[in-house]
């Protein structure tokens, strides 16, 4: 299985402008500071645990932080990063260390064109591509598992059931309330990233023009090449300082 792993190269998503968080002067969510560590290094190490090792960045706005987070003398040694180039060698992958590809894609650049640029950074045939705003403790050896069983052949999508955060009610024609149901499960599951495909199926149905969510996976569906893989841990999305300070309320060992 670490072979397979190590096979995988993981784009992150960092681009965008952030500004519910944050200005566009200020420093990007991922790189505040969770409980016992950074939002982006939470994300890397839990990563790391599994096996991946290599780590693509395709920057937008705000890139210039992240630059400067990545290329510090300090954080490299702290975090044990090794900053690749371009066309680098698979002997300059470290196998302890956190290997990093960073660039600039563009600040007005859509998620899938992204995506699609970071190939040019990696070798490898797979990708496994997430969100760099959100925190969840996936069983990515899992994901994985299932990947390889579909025999590459289809993509997948990672889901997970959610309760709603209001009480709902169940309300008669002239307005009497039937029934009150706190917080209850919504129908449908909700789409929390962490996306694995293959060179092949991205090249094959991306056109400039498409969105990752809007436009890309539902062509996808529709070819009958998304498949979903549900996750029943913990999930949190950090979009504004609120859900930031909830993230850090509920978990407190990160």
């Amino acid at each position: 299985m670490k072979n397979n792993i190590n096979s995988i190269s993981v784009v992150i998503l960092v681009g965008g402008v952030g500004s519910r968080f944050s200005s566009f002067n200020k420093p990007p969510k991922q790189l505040s500071k969770l409980n016992k560590n950074l939002i982006l290094i939470n994300i890397l190490n839990n990563f790391k645990k599994f096996g991946f090792n290599h780590f693509i960045f395709p920057l937008g706005a705000k890139k210039d932080f992240f630059i400067n987070f990545f290329n510090s003398k300090k954080n490299i040694k702290k975090y044990k990063f090794n900053i690749l180039k371009k066309n680098f060698k698979e002997k300059e992958i470290k196998p302890d260390k956190l290997n990093i590809s960073l660039f600039n894609a563009g600040e007005n650049t859509k998620k899938l064109m992204r995506i699609t640029k970071s190939l040019n950074y990696t070798k490898n045939q797979d990708l496994l591509v997430t969100y760099g705003d959100d925190l969840a403790n996936v069983n990515l050896k899992a994901l994985v598992n299932k990947y390889q069983s579909l025999n590459k052949k289809k993509a997948i999508v990672t889901i997970c059931k959610k309760n709603s955060q209001y009480g709902h009610l169940l309300v008669n024609k002239s307005g009497l309330v039937k029934k009150f149901i706190e917080k209850p499960p919504h129908q449908h599951p909700i789409n929390i990233g962490f996306y694995l495909l293959s060179k092949k199926i991205l090249i094959t149905y991306k056109k400039n023009n498409f969105e990752l969510e809007n436009n890309f996976l539902p062509v996808l569906a529709k070819h009958k090449l998304l498949s979903s893989y549900e996750h029943k841990g913990y999930f949190y999305s950090i979009n504004d300082k609120k859900e930031l300070i909830n993230a850090k309320n509920k978990l407190k060992n990160l």
